[in-house]
C-alpha cells in the first residue's frame, strides 16, 4: 500500500525503516523511521520483545521458510554459538553509539534534531524519494532469500534475529526493563512442549520453573509456549522484569553449545573477514546482508574444518563424513565451499583496492596541495580494483575521474567522466566535470554544449556558469560570457574565480570601471590572489589611477616576488609613478614569506 500510493500520487510517507535512526542520530533530521523505532523501543519496555514477532518482515519471511521447509520434511537444526550471540550487540553498538562517541572525540558539534522536507536533501515525513535508503530490487531479493531460507536451512529457525539483527539487540536490552512477560502459574508440570514448540529456542520449562517467568531476551512474545501449554498454565502478565528476577525454583537453565572455544574462536576470525569483504562490496551489499553473509560462512568453516579434523560430521540430516570416509554428501559440500572461497578471495582483492583507493583519494585531494604521488598510488589501486571486479561501482568511477583531473589526464578524464554519465546521464555535476574537461581540452565548443546541459538541469549552480563564460570567452564571445558571469555572481555573490573572470574580461572589451570593481572584489576575498593583484594593478592603470596601480602591483610582489611579469610591470610603472607616491618600503617586509598557488591563466 505504502507503495502503491506513492506510485499514484508521486509522494508518500518517508520509510519507516529502522535504518533511518542513523541518519537522524548523524544529520539531526527526525524522520518517520527514527519516530517508529523509538515508538517500538518504548513500546517494548512496557509489554517485552513483541515486535520482532508481531511486526518484523523479516521474521515473517524466517517462519515463512521454516515452515515451507518443515512442508518437504526438512527440519533445520538449530545452531548454539558463544561468539555469534554477541554479534548483535556489537553490531547495535557500532550502528548506534560508535558515531556518537567518535563525534565527541573528533569534537565535533551535535547536529540539533530539525524537521526537514526534499528540499533539504532528506525530509522528515513526506517525500519524493521513497527509495533514498532503500536496496535495489536485486539486493533486496537476495536478501530476503539469505536473510529467509538460507540462514533458516543452515542456522536454524529465527537464526538472523539471534545471530544478525542490531535492532533486535536493542529490543533485547528493553525487554529487560519490561513488566510484561511469560509467566507460569502452580500447575506445571514441565513437560517441556512449551520449549518445544518455542521456534526463538529458549528452554520455557525451565526459566519458568527457576524464575516463574521468562527472562531470555530472545523471547519474542508470540505466544506459541502459551498455545503448546497442556494444563494451559502460561500466560502473559505484568509484574518484575526480568532485571530484577529472582530464583523461585531449582531447575538450573542448561546452556547449550555446539562448538569448541577453538571452533568459536576460528568463527569469530572468519565472521571478520567476511564481514569486512562484504560490506559494501561494489557499493551494493548493505550492512545486514554482510552479518548474514559472515554467520553463514563463519558456521560452514567450521564444517570444512570439522571434515578434515573429525571422523564424523553432519550437517543439518546430511552426514559429510562417516567412520573416517567422506561421503556423496561430503564431496558435494566440499565442491561447493571451494566456488564461494574463491569468489570470497576474488571479493576480497576487490574490495581492499577500492578501500585502499579511497584512502588515498582522500589524502590526495583533501586538501589544497595535491599529493600527486597519492593520486598517482589512488589511480593504480582504484584501477586495479575497477579491472578486476565483476562491477565498476559509480563511486570508483567518478573518484577515477577526479583523479584524473588532478594529473591533468585530459583524455582518461574524458573517458572516466563518459562513463560517469552514462550511468548517470541527467548529473549536472557530471555534466560540469565534462565540460572543464573539454575546455582544458581546448574543445570549446563541446564544453559550452555541456554546461549548458548542466544549467539547464540545476540553474543554481554557479560553477556551471562559471565553466560556461570560459567556454565563450575562449570562443570570442566575450559579451556572453560577461552575461553567463554575471549569472553566476547572481547566484555565488562571493565567487572569487568569476569576479577574477569579469575583471579581466571587463578590462577587455573597454569597461575600465566595472572591471576594476570586479578585481577589487577578488583581491577582497581572497588577498593572497598574486594574479589578482597584479590585473587590478593593470587595469588601474589602463584607467590612469597609476599611484593606485603601484599600490596594488608592489601587493602582488609580495605575494609572488619572482614572477618575471611582475617585477617587468612594476618596472614599467616606476618609470609613470613618482617615487614618493609608492608603498613605504616596510610595508612590503615579510614579502618572501607569504606562498600563494597562482593562476594557470593571465589575462592581461
Amino acid at each position: 500500500m505504502h507503495i502503491v500510493h506513492w506510485k499514484l500520487s508521486g509522494k508518500t510517507l518517508a520509510p519507516l525503516e529502522f535504518n533511518e535512526v542513523m541518519h537522524a542520530l548523524e544529520l539531526g533530521i527526525v524522520t518517520a523511521g527514527f519516530l517508529f523505532m523509538m515508538a517500538a523501543v518504548l513500546a517494548t519496555a512496557i509489554v517485552g520483545r513483541f515486535f520482532c514477532s508481531w511486526g518484523c518482515h523479516i521474521l515473517a519471511l524466517q517462519d515463512l521458510s521454516a515452515w515451507m521447509l518443515g512442508k518437504i520434511g526438512i527440519r533445520p537444526k538449530p545452531i548454539r554459538s558463544r561468539l555469534l550471540l554477541w554479534v548483535p550487540m556489537i553490531a547495535a553498538a557500532y550502528m548506534f553509539v560508535w558515531p556518537q562517541v567518535s563525534r565527541i572525540a573528533q569534537g565535533t558539534e551535535r547536529a540539533s534534531m530539525r524537521v526537514a522536507t526534499d528540499a533539504d536533501g532528506w525530509a522528515s515525513f513526506v517525500t519524493e524519494n521513497f527509495w533514498r535508503n532503500l536496496p535495489g530490487p536485486g539486493i533486496a531479493l537476495t536478501t530476503f532469500f539469505v536473510c529467509g531460507f538460507l540462514i533458516v536451512y543452515m542456522l536454524g529457525t529465527r537464526s538472523f534475529c539471534a545471530y544478525g539483527c542490531p535492532y533486535g539487540a536493542v529490543f533485547g536490552l528493553a525487554d529487560r526493563l519490561a513488566p510484561g512477560r511469560i509467566r507460569v502459574g502452580p500447575d506445571c508440570t514441565q513437560c517441556a512442549k512449551c520449549t518445544a514448540a518455542c521456534t526463538s529456542h529458549v528452554r520455557v520449562h525451565e526459566e519458568v520453573e527457576r524464575y516463574g517467568m521468562v527472562v531470555n531476551p530472545a523471547c519474542m512474545k508470540d505466544f506459541d509456549c502459551i498455545n503448546a501449554c497442556p494444563q494451559q498454565t502460561l500466560r502473559f502478565g505484568f509484574g518484575r522484569p526480568s532485571l530484577l528476577k529472582r530464583i523461585v525454583g531449582t531447575k538450573q537453565v542448561q546452556k547449550l553449545f555446539d562448538f569448541s572455544l577453538a571452533e568459536e574462536l576460528l568463527a569469530g576470525m572468519v565472521f571478520v573477514i567476511i564481514l569486512f569483504t562484504y560490506r559494501g562490496l561494489y557499493d551494493l551489499v548493505p550492512f545486514l546482508l554482510s552479518l548474514a553473509i559472515a554467520a553463514l560462512l563463519s558456521y560452514a568453516a567450521i564444517i570444512v574444518v570439522r571434515l578434515f579434523t573429525r571422523a564424523d560430521v553432519r550437517f543439518n540430516r546430511w552426514a559429510l563424513r562417516r567412520s573416517g570416509a567422506m561421503t556423496s554428501f561430503g564431496k558435494l559440500f566440499v565442491a561447493a565451499a571451494m566456488p564461494v572461497v574463491g569468489f570470497t578471495m576474488h571479493s576480497a582483492w576487490v574490495h581492499y583496492n577500492v578501500f585502499r583507493g579511497q584512502q588515498l583519494y582522500q589524502s590526495a585531494l583533501g586538501t589544497q596541495e595535491v599529493d600527486s604521488e597519492a593520486v598517482d598510488q589512488s589511480i593504480l589501486c582504484l584501477s586495479r580494483g575497477a579491472s578486476w571486479g565483476l562491477i565498476v561501482p559509480d563511486r570508483v568511477e567518478r573518484m577515477l575521474g577526479d583523479l584524473f583531473t588532478a594529473r591533468k589526464d585530459w583524455t582518461n578524464a574524458e573517458s572516466s567522466r563518459r562513463r560517469s554519465l552514462a550511468v548517470s546521464p541527467h548529473d549536472p555535476l557530471l555534466l560540469a566535470k565534462l565540460g572543464s574537461v573539454l575546455s582544458h581540452q581546448e574543445r570549446f565548443a563541446s564544453a559550452e554544449m555541456m554546461f549548458q546541459r548542466a544549467i539547464e538541469l540545476e540553474d543554481a549552480c554557479a560553477e556551471s556558469y562559471h565553466g560556461l563564460a570560459v567556454a565563450q570567452y575562449k570562443q570570442g564571445k566575450r559579451q556572453l560570457a560577461v552575461l553567463s558571469l554575471q549569472k553566476a555572481l547572481q547566484r555565488n555573490p562571493d565567487f572569487v574565480e568569476a569576479h577574477y573572470q569579469m575583471g579581466t574580461i571587463s578590462i577587455e572589451i573597454g569597461a575600465h570601471e566595472r572591471g576594476i570593481h570586479h578585481l577589487e572584489e577578488c583581491v577582497r576575498l581572497r588577498p593572497e590572489f598574486g594574479d589578482g593583484h597584479y590585473n587590478l594593478a593593470v587595469a588601474l592603470a589602463s584607467a590612469g589611477r597609476l599611484t593606485e596601480a603601484a599600490t596594488a602591483i608592489d601587493q602582488a610582489l609580495k605575494i609572488q616576488p619572482d614572477d618575471s611579469q611582475t617585477q617587468a610591470f612594476r618596472s614599467f610603472l616606476k618609470t609613470l609613478v613618482p617615487i614618493e607616491a609608492w608603498p613605504n618600503r616596510s610595508d612590503r617586509m615579510g614579502a618572501s614569506s607569504i606562498h600563494v598557488e597562482q593562476s594557470s591563466e593571465r589575462t592581461h
